[in-house]
C-alpha cells in the first residue's frame, strides 16, 4: 500500500508540485499522530500489569484474600455419634463444637443414635467419635480419647408416679422396685441400688413405661425427660428432690484423630462456660 502511494506521489509531483508537497506533508502528519496513539495505547495496558502483585509477594494473597480462599475448599467432614434424645442445650453444645471444628478446617455432623449402640459404634471407629459423654466412658471405651474441656454439668434424678409412696429417702434399699433407665446413659447404669434393672433404648420409652406401671421408677436428667415430659408439675410423674449424681460432660475423638486433641482443646477453651445439659 505505501509503494503504491509512493509512485502515485511521483506522478503528481511532476504535473502539481505544489499539491504533491502538500499531500505528502498531511501524510507525515497522519503517521506522526497514528504512532503517538500506539505508543500510549500500549503503556496504558502495561500499568496494571506492572501494578499487580505477584502471587507469591502480594499482601493480599497472602493475608485476607487467601484465607478466604482456604474457607472456600470443601471442608473435611466429621462424623460423631449421639444419642437420639435431642435438647435445646444439646443443640447449643452441637453449636460450639461445630464452631471449633470450623476452625480447624472440618465440619461436623452428628448421627443421632441409641446411646448404648452409638458408643460401641463410635469405639469401634465407625464414627469419629462422640459428641459428649462423661469422663468415665473413657475408662470403659480405650478407642476413645477424652478432649479435656468440659462442656456441661449434668444431674442424674429418679422419676417416678404419683402414687409412688415408699420412703424417697430409701428407695435404692428395695429390691421388689423396677427401675428403668436408657441403655448406655452410664451414670444411671452405675447407679447403684437393689431393685431389678430394666434397661431401655430412649427416654421417651421409660417414661411411657412409667405412665403405663411397667416400671416403678426411672433414673434420668431433667433435659432428657423434658423432651418427652414437657411439664413435671403434672398429675404423670414426678421428679423426687434428691440429685442421685452429678458428672461434667466431655467431648471424644477415636483415636485416629489423637492429632486433633491439643487444637480441638485450645479451640473450645475460648468458649468454656459451665451450663447444665443431659448426656445421652
Amino acid at each position: 500500500m505505501a509503494l503504491v502511494l509512493l509512485n502515485a506521489l511521483l506522478k503528481l509531483r511532476q504535473q502539481k508540485p505544489a499539491v504533491a508537497l502538500l499531500l505528502c506533508l498531511l501524510l507525515l502528519l497522519l503517521q506522526t499522530e497514528a504512532a503517538q496513539q500506539q505508543q500510549a495505547t500500549a503503556t496504558t495496558q502495561k500499568i496494571p500489569a506492572q501494578e499487580q502483585p505477584s502471587d507469591i509477594n502480594s499482601p493480599i494473597i497472602n493475608g485476607k484474600n487467601k484465607t478466604t480462599r482456604q474457607h472456600q475448599q470443601p471442608l473435611k467432614p466429621i462424623i460423631v455419634a449421639s444419642s437420639v434424645n435431642q435438647s435445646a442445650l444439646t443443640r447449643m453444645i452441637e453449636s460450639r463444637l461445630a464452631k471449633a471444628y470450623l476452625a480447624l478446617g472440618f465440619q461436623l455432623k452428628v448421627q443421632y443414635l441409641p446411646a448404648g449402640r452409638s458408643l460401641l459404634m463410635s469405639n469401634k471407629g465407625e464414627f469419629d467419635g462422640e459428641l459428649f459423654r462423661i469422663q468415665s466412658v473413657a475408662s470403659h471405651y480405650p478407642n476413645l480419647r477424652l478432649v479435656p474441656v468440659p462442656l456441661t454439668s449434668v444431674e442424674l434424678y429418679a422419676f417416678v408416679r404419683p402414687a409412688f409412696v415408699t420412703d424417697s429417702q430409701q428407695w435404692q434399699q428395695n429390691a421388689k422396685l423396677r427401675i428403668g433407665y436408657v441403655r448406655g446413659f452410664k451414670m444411671a447404669e452405675q447407679y447403684l441400688f437393689k431393685g431389678s434393672r430394666v434397661p431401655v433404648t430412649t427416654t421417651r420409652q421409660a417414661i411411657r413405661m412409667l405412665n403405663q406401671g411397667k416400671v416403678d421408677l426411672v433414673l434420668d436428667d431433667v433435659e432428657s425427660v423434658l423432651q418427652v415430659q414437657q411439664d413435671l408439675t403434672g398429675t404423670e410423674i414426678r421428679r423426687l428432690p434428691q440429685v442421685l449424681s452429678s458428672d461434667k460432660l466431655f467431648h471424644f475423638v477415636h483415636k485416629k484423630h489423637q492429632a486433633l486433641l491439643e487444637p480441638l482443646t485450645a479451640e473450645l477453651q475460648k468458649t468454656a462456660t459451665t451450663v447444665s445439659a443431659h448426656p445421652h
